[in-house]
């Protein structure tokens, strides 16, 4: 699933093609994505309405327009394609490790493709997702700031003052710490990837209990986070399966991943085997030796 770096490559690719262009054309081609809207309405809302701004919170995608908002949730698969008006159409895919077919660039209208915007001026936004975990809000002005699915999100890591939030870690918390990053309410946008790669800057064991923390490791670790996510953006996301810019490209963060996805193999730091457990019901890949499992 696209986390805070993946999504922000995203708004950072499409903030320049589509702000100030107007809507001619919606079609939702599968209604079930859109919640909370009838989803034969949204063509009529949507047409003739011009896109301001494109903004990220959290996982989120938001789409600013004259009268309302709409929110895009990319989930396990999704992926936003922007075609400008003279890019020539590639119908080949490349198949993922998931088994899941992605673009190279701009693609055909193809079963998958579930939201089309054409824009004023002949490009078009595409919404593509195979395994449709994707979700699709339309609210009314900037009121997604207070829906309920982001309303409740936590702090934006990027802006946060580490050693300030480091004061509302609970000390008596029984949660192994990774589950602690993983908590969308505690901090918006960190998923997987991410948390393990936080945690082996930091030198903390993911299955560290967090009332076993110090307010030194506090700190140290939501500052790891801040760092391993801005390195995430630098290199425009990571791809290992899915994931893919708008333009149908790969990230290069994968390849810079201290522990992610490399259980087996040595760590780069100090050469011992990376190990691979699981934590919060995900996968997890840490270092024993740069990150020990202390004692309570």
């Amino acid at each position: 699933m696209p986390e805070l770096p993946e999504v922000e490559t995203i708004r950072r690719a499409l903030e320049k093609p589509l702000e100030g262009r107007r809507i001619v054309s919606a079609e939702l081609r599968l209604p079930r994505m859109l919640l909370g809207f009838p989803a034969a309405d949204l063509p009529k809302k949507l047409k003739g309405q011009r896109l301001r701004a494109v903004v990220r919170r959290g996982k989120y995608l938001i789409l600013e327009l004259d009268k309302d908002s709409l929110v895009i949730h990319l989930g396990m698969t999704g992926q936003l394609t922007y075609a400008a008006p003279d890019a020539p159409v590639d119908p080949r895919f490349r198949r993922t490790v998931t088994g899941m077919q992605k673009p190279y660039g701009a693609h055909p209208v193809d079963k998958h493709t579930h939201l089309l915007l054409r824009l004023d001026g002949g490009g078009k936004l595409m919404f593509r997702d195979p395994r449709t975990f994707g979700k699709i809000l339309l609210v009314p002005g900037k009121s997604w700031i207070d829906h309920p699915r982001l309303g409740k999100l936590g702090p934006e890591p990027l802006t946060m003052k580490p050693a300030a939030r480091a004061q509302d870690i609970p000390a008596t918390s029984t949660r192994p710490v990774k589950a602690l990053l993983l908590d969308q309410e505690f901090l918006a946008g960190v998923g997987n990837i991410y948390a393990d790669e936080a945690l082996f800057h930091a030198g903390i064991h993911p299955k560290r209990l967090v009332k076993s923390l110090k307010e030194s490791e506090k700190t140290a670790l939501l500052e790891a986070v801040k760092v391993v996510l801005r390195k995430g953006i630098k290199y425009q996301g990571t791809t290992f399966s899915d994931y893919r810019k708008p333009d149908g490209t790969s990230g290069t963060n994968f390849e810079r991943l201290m522990v992610y996805g490399r259980g087996g193999k040595p760590c780069r730091t100090c050469g011992t085997v990376l190990h691979k457990t699981v934590v919060a019901q995900r996968g997890t890949v840490f270092c024993p030796l740069c990150q020990p499992l202390k004692k309570k």
